[in-house]
Formats: structure tokens, sequence, C-alpha cells
């Protein structure tokens, strides 16, 4: 490789370097993304391939936060959104992102390489609704729920607890005869597309800033300093995930888990499916795309997660995401529609925005 070739690629890997983290503040900690996720993912995987080629062996020096945890790279990998105006708290077990493909085949290699490494002619799989919320950890003590963290940078979030307290499906304390002495439950905090409407609303008879999308709101929702004021907005949260859990063998599969959730009260997800191979898992995903638009929450993919717990441990992880795991993104739902206005709006401080009035279209459910 010429010296030249080099410097370009160099230039090219900074300049993408500094465009994600300027996107992840946006996304994790502003709430505001400037760009699609498709774009986004685009992005991280150019980014990703120059940093292999010029660093193939992975010797990128690594960082260390401040809980003397060493990092590498994982402010990029993971997202940070973390803000200093709330404490922050150590997950018990590293909350990662998924690896995530648009590609039918490369779900395929996946599985390849998933029964490569556990020598295995066949994996059985669990595939659940990817939901497009606000990432939590809820953390129980003996039953009791002693704080919700965000995901933070994967290894340290910020405490929320007092901004979800008020969800009246989230079970203050696990009721049942036979319970782990400390679990992580992990999912995603939402909101539906109802209440999205009347929160715009007020804000727009007020001449304040419109939110862009459900998520983003949420996001907003969940970082309010005034717990009173994030109790006038209505939050859902839905659970998935298992983190941290002690005894660490309470649980042998997903499965199991995903039943366990259910008998507990917690508010789950309702497509789960458990499947013996990879194509009965693709065949599910396809069932899925199909269903989604019918959920209360906001869905833009399938995760697909290895069923053994064991087979999990076996398969490890990388520093950014689990190697037993992957979600397949759908694509983007588009419309074509009419442009019918442009109007002016003037804000409470005098400021003027203009606002495109576009001729209402049926887009993703909405």
């Amino acid at each position: 490789m010429s010296s030249d070739s080099t410097s370009a690629k160099e230039k090219k890997f900074v300049e993408l370097k500094s465009s994600l983290q300027r996107h992840d503040e946006q996304y994790y900690r502003n709430a505001q993304p400037e760009i699609t996720d498709q774009e986004y993912d685009r992005l991280k995987r150019e980014f990703e391939k120059l940093q292999s080629e010029l660093d193939p062996l992975g010797l990128f020096a690594e960082e260390t936060d401040q809980s003397g945890v060493q990092l590498k790279e994982i402010s990029l990998e993971v997202g940070d959104d973390r803000l200093d105006s709330f404490e922050s708290h150590n997950h018990a077990e590293v909350m990662l992102s998924l690896d995530n493909t648009y590609d039918r085949s490369e779900f395929f290699d996946f599985d390849n390489r998933l029964r490569k490494i556990l020598d295995e002619d066949c994996l059985t799989y669990v595939v659940e609704p990817k939901i497009d919320g606000v990432a939590v950890s809820l953390s129980y003590e003996k039953g009791k729920l002693m704080r919700a963290v965000t995901r933070g940078n994967g290894v340290q979030g910020d405490v929320i607890t007092q901004n979800i307290l008020h969800l009246s499906e989230l079970p203050r304390k696990i009721i049942s005869e036979k319970i782990p002495d400390f679990i992580e439950i992990r999912g995603e905090i939402y909101m539906e597309h109802d209440e999205f409407l009347r929160i715009n609303k007020e804000r727009e008879e007020s001449g304040e800033a419109l939110y862009a999308n459900p998520r983003n709101l949420a996001a907003g929702t969940v970082k309010l300093l005034d717990p009173k004021e994030a109790k006038q907005r209505k939050l859902k949260v839905v659970l998935y995930g298992l983190g941290a859990c002690q005894p660490h063998d309470y649980f042998q599969t997903q499965t199991s888990f995903h039943e366990a959730l259910k008998d507990w009260c917690f508010p789950v997800v309702e497509f789960v499916k458990t499947v013996t191979s990879s194509e009965n898992a693709w065949s599910v995903i396809c069932q899925l795309d199909e269903l989604r638009h019918g959920y209360a929450y906001p869905t833009d993919g399938a995760v697909i997660k290895l069923d053994s717990r064991d087979g999990q441990e076996i398969a490890g992880r990388t520093a950014k995401a689990p190697r037993w795991a992957i979600a397949y993104k759908f694509e983007s739902e588009r419309q074509v529609t009419k442009l019918e206005d442009i109007i002016l709006q003037v804000g409470r401080t005098g400021a003027i925005t203009p606002v495109a009035c576009l001729q209402p279209v049926q887009l993703a459910g909405t």
C-alpha cells in the first residue's frame, strides 16, 4: 500500500470518526438525530472497514473510563447517553449494542460463524422484535427494584429510576416463590404515537419546537431533571433482555427467561418465537415484518439470539457486541407525497421557522 493511499485512508478515517461521534452525540445525548438509521449504519460500516484495513490487529489505544474499566473505542462503538446532571452507575454486566444487517445473506453468515464456533450442525434461536426506544436496565435485589439505568457507554449509565417509577406496568417487586438473588432485566422505554401527537400539539400551540418522532421524545423525557414533569408524559416500557444474574445458572435458555418474565408479570413483547434452525428463523423474521405495524411500540427490525445460555457464554463477545446475537433491520417504509404549502411559523422568541405542509400518507402504520 502506497504512503499516499494510506494517508488518504487515515484522513477519511478521522473524518468518519468525527462524524460518527457527532451523530452519536445528537442521537444519544440530545435526542435529535440528523440522519436516518440506515445512513448512520452505512457510515459505521465504512468506518469499521477502514479501521480493519488500517489496524488489522486491533492495536488502537484503549481508553479507561471513570470506573477504571478499559474500553476499546467503546464510546464510539456503543454510543454514550450519559449527562453530567445525572448520577451514574456501573452495569453489573456490560450493556452492549448488537451487530446489525439489512441483508439476508449476512444473517446466514452469522449463523455459519456461530455454528463453527460451537461446532454444531444446527442451532436453536429466539426471534423477537427490535424495538426503537430508549434502552434501560432494571436491577432487582432479592426481588426488589433498586434502580433503572440507561445504556450509557455500555459500562456505566445514568440512573433514571425517579423518572419511570410512575409506570403502572413496571413491577416494584418480583412476586414469586423462587427468584434470583440479583438480576438485571433489560428492555426499552418508548412512547405510543397518540401520546407523541398530544405533546407535540401542546408544543405547537405554545410556539415550541416539535419533536421529530416518539423515540426522541421518550429519550428526552427519561432525562428530565424534574420527575413531576416526566410523570406528565405517558411513557411505556417493555422488557426482553437479561444482563447479570445470580446465581449465574438460574436460566438455562433465553426461552426460559422469557417465560419467567411473563410469570413475574413484566410487560413483555408479544412476539417471541423459538426456532430450531436459521431457515426457520428467517421465516419468522419475515412473519414479524408483516405483523410489526400492529404493535403499540415502534419496531424497526428483528433480534435473533442463540437460545442456549451456555452457548452464549462460549461464543462470547467483541468490544461492542455479543457474537451470539444479531439484529436484522427492516427497510424503512417510504411513500411519495405532495408538498401543498410552506408556511412561516413565529415562535415566542420571535424566531421564524419555515414549515412544510405535506399531503398526509399512511407510513409505518400511522
